[in-house]
Protein backbone atom coordinates (compact mmCIF):
# COMPACT_ATOMS: atom_id res chain seq x y z
CA UNK A 1 0.00 0.00 0.00
CA UNK A 2 2.80 2.03 0.59
CA UNK A 3 4.53 1.90 -2.46
CA UNK A 4 1.58 2.38 -4.64
CA UNK A 5 0.95 5.41 -2.35
CA UNK A 6 4.63 6.99 -3.26
CA UNK A 7 4.27 5.46 -7.02
CA UNK A 8 0.96 7.47 -6.68
CA UNK A 9 2.56 10.74 -5.57
CA UNK A 10 5.30 10.65 -8.58
CA UNK A 11 3.36 9.99 -11.17
CA UNK A 12 1.22 13.03 -9.85
CA UNK A 13 4.02 15.69 -9.37
CA UNK A 14 5.53 14.58 -12.82
CA UNK A 15 2.23 14.81 -14.93
CA UNK A 16 1.54 18.41 -13.24
CA UNK A 17 2.44 20.93 -15.96
CA UNK A 18 5.38 23.01 -15.17
CA UNK A 19 4.95 26.63 -15.70
CA UNK A 20 8.36 28.67 -17.08
CA UNK A 21 8.46 32.38 -17.33
CA UNK A 22 9.74 32.84 -20.66
CA UNK A 23 11.25 36.17 -22.66
CA UNK A 24 11.47 36.14 -26.26
CA UNK A 25 10.48 38.46 -29.49
CA UNK A 26 7.08 38.66 -31.12
CA UNK A 27 7.76 36.96 -34.79
CA UNK A 28 5.91 36.23 -37.44
CA UNK A 29 5.32 33.80 -40.21
CA UNK A 30 4.16 34.24 -43.66
CA UNK A 31 2.22 31.31 -44.43
CA UNK A 32 1.11 29.73 -40.92
CA UNK A 33 -1.18 27.23 -39.68
CA UNK A 34 -0.96 26.89 -36.58
CA UNK A 35 -4.96 26.16 -35.53
CA UNK A 36 -8.29 27.06 -36.84
CA UNK A 37 -9.15 30.48 -34.65
CA UNK A 38 -10.91 32.66 -36.91
CA UNK A 39 -12.44 29.82 -39.07
CA UNK A 40 -15.85 29.34 -39.61
CA UNK A 41 -18.04 26.76 -38.68
CA UNK A 42 -18.50 25.15 -41.94
CA UNK A 43 -14.62 25.39 -42.80
CA UNK A 44 -13.86 23.56 -39.29
CA UNK A 45 -16.51 20.63 -40.46
CA UNK A 46 -14.95 20.53 -43.18
CA UNK A 47 -10.95 19.97 -42.25
CA UNK A 48 -12.85 17.65 -39.07
CA UNK A 49 -13.84 15.40 -42.08
CA UNK A 50 -10.97 15.57 -43.82
CA UNK A 51 -8.90 14.39 -41.00
CA UNK A 52 -11.02 11.77 -40.33
CA UNK A 53 -10.60 10.54 -43.81
CA UNK A 54 -6.90 10.70 -43.16
CA UNK A 55 -7.64 8.36 -39.79
CA UNK A 56 -9.61 5.79 -41.77
CA UNK A 57 -7.08 5.27 -44.46
CA UNK A 58 -4.41 2.58 -44.28
CA UNK A 59 -2.47 4.00 -46.91
CA UNK A 60 -2.26 7.95 -45.65
CA UNK A 61 0.88 9.13 -46.29
CA UNK A 62 3.03 9.87 -43.35
CA UNK A 63 2.94 13.51 -43.24
CA UNK A 64 -1.23 13.69 -42.92
CA UNK A 65 -1.02 11.34 -40.04
CA UNK A 66 1.48 13.26 -38.57
CA UNK A 67 -0.66 16.77 -39.40
CA UNK A 68 -3.66 15.00 -38.01
CA UNK A 69 -2.12 13.92 -35.14
CA UNK A 70 -1.25 17.05 -33.99
CA UNK A 71 -4.92 18.59 -34.24
CA UNK A 72 -6.16 15.83 -32.95
CA UNK A 73 -3.67 16.70 -29.44
CA UNK A 74 -5.12 20.16 -30.15
CA UNK A 75 -8.08 19.04 -30.37
CA UNK A 76 -7.90 17.17 -26.48
CA UNK A 77 -6.07 19.88 -25.31
CA UNK A 78 -8.99 22.36 -26.32
CA UNK A 79 -6.80 24.32 -28.67
CA UNK A 80 -8.09 23.66 -31.31
CA UNK A 81 -9.59 26.77 -32.33
CA UNK A 82 -7.82 29.23 -29.92
CA UNK A 83 -5.64 32.16 -31.12
CA UNK A 84 -1.52 31.55 -31.36
CA UNK A 85 1.57 33.55 -31.56
CA UNK A 86 5.23 32.96 -33.11
CA UNK A 87 8.03 33.59 -30.87
CA UNK A 88 11.69 34.23 -31.15
CA UNK A 89 13.62 32.69 -29.06
CA UNK A 90 17.09 32.94 -28.83
CA UNK A 91 19.30 33.39 -32.22
CA UNK A 92 18.13 30.72 -34.31
CA UNK A 93 14.53 29.16 -32.19
CA UNK A 94 11.10 29.80 -33.10
CA UNK A 95 8.29 28.84 -31.36
CA UNK A 96 4.31 28.64 -31.80
CA UNK A 97 2.21 29.49 -28.14
CA UNK A 98 -1.25 29.52 -28.01
CA UNK A 99 -3.15 31.59 -26.08
CA UNK A 100 -6.45 32.45 -24.82
CA UNK A 101 -8.38 35.41 -26.58
CA UNK A 102 -7.68 37.65 -23.68
CA UNK A 103 -4.52 37.63 -23.75
CA UNK A 104 -4.35 37.97 -27.25
CA UNK A 105 -5.49 40.76 -27.53
CA UNK A 106 -2.34 42.28 -25.92
CA UNK A 107 -0.29 41.51 -29.23
CA UNK A 108 -2.86 41.04 -32.07
CA UNK A 109 -2.61 44.63 -33.44
CA UNK A 110 1.03 44.44 -34.24
CA UNK A 111 2.05 44.50 -37.85
CA UNK A 112 5.06 42.88 -39.20
CA UNK A 113 5.60 45.21 -41.87
CA UNK A 114 5.27 48.94 -39.73
CA UNK A 115 7.08 47.17 -37.25
CA UNK A 116 10.06 46.64 -40.01
CA UNK A 117 8.92 49.87 -41.50
CA UNK A 118 9.92 51.87 -37.96
CA UNK A 119 13.02 49.42 -37.05
CA UNK A 120 10.94 47.84 -33.89
CA UNK A 121 10.87 44.65 -32.49
CA UNK A 122 8.40 43.30 -29.79
CA UNK A 123 9.19 41.63 -26.68
CA UNK A 124 7.35 39.63 -24.64
CA UNK A 125 7.68 38.19 -20.92
CA UNK A 126 5.19 34.95 -20.67
CA UNK A 127 4.26 32.64 -18.80
CA UNK A 128 4.25 29.31 -20.51
CA UNK A 129 2.77 25.56 -19.91
CA UNK A 130 3.88 22.77 -22.22
CA UNK A 131 0.94 21.42 -22.54
CA UNK A 132 1.91 18.42 -24.81
CA UNK A 133 4.97 17.52 -27.07
CA UNK A 134 5.02 20.91 -29.79
CA UNK A 135 2.09 21.96 -28.04
CA UNK A 136 2.64 25.51 -25.80
CA UNK A 137 0.46 27.75 -24.19
CA UNK A 138 0.45 30.82 -22.78
CA UNK A 139 -1.48 31.67 -19.36
CA UNK A 140 -0.56 35.28 -19.09
CA UNK A 141 1.67 37.48 -21.39
CA UNK A 142 3.39 39.32 -18.40
CA UNK A 143 4.67 41.97 -20.45
CA UNK A 144 5.03 43.29 -23.88
CA UNK A 145 7.62 46.37 -24.81
CA UNK A 146 8.16 47.51 -28.63
CA UNK A 147 11.58 48.43 -28.42
CA UNK A 148 14.53 49.15 -31.29
CA UNK A 149 15.40 46.00 -33.58
CA UNK A 150 14.96 43.96 -35.90
CA UNK A 151 11.20 41.72 -36.12
CA UNK A 152 12.26 38.48 -37.30
CA UNK A 153 10.03 36.57 -39.68
CA UNK A 154 10.24 33.90 -41.76
CA UNK A 155 8.27 32.67 -45.21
Amino acid sequence: MKRLLTLFLILTIFSCERKEITKADLSFKLISWGSFYGAEREQIEKFEKLFDSIRKNPNAQKQDKELDDFFLRLKDKGLFTSPYINLRIGADSTLVVYLSETEYKKVKDFNHNDLQKRNKKVELELEIVKKDVDIYYAERILSVNEVDGQTYWKK
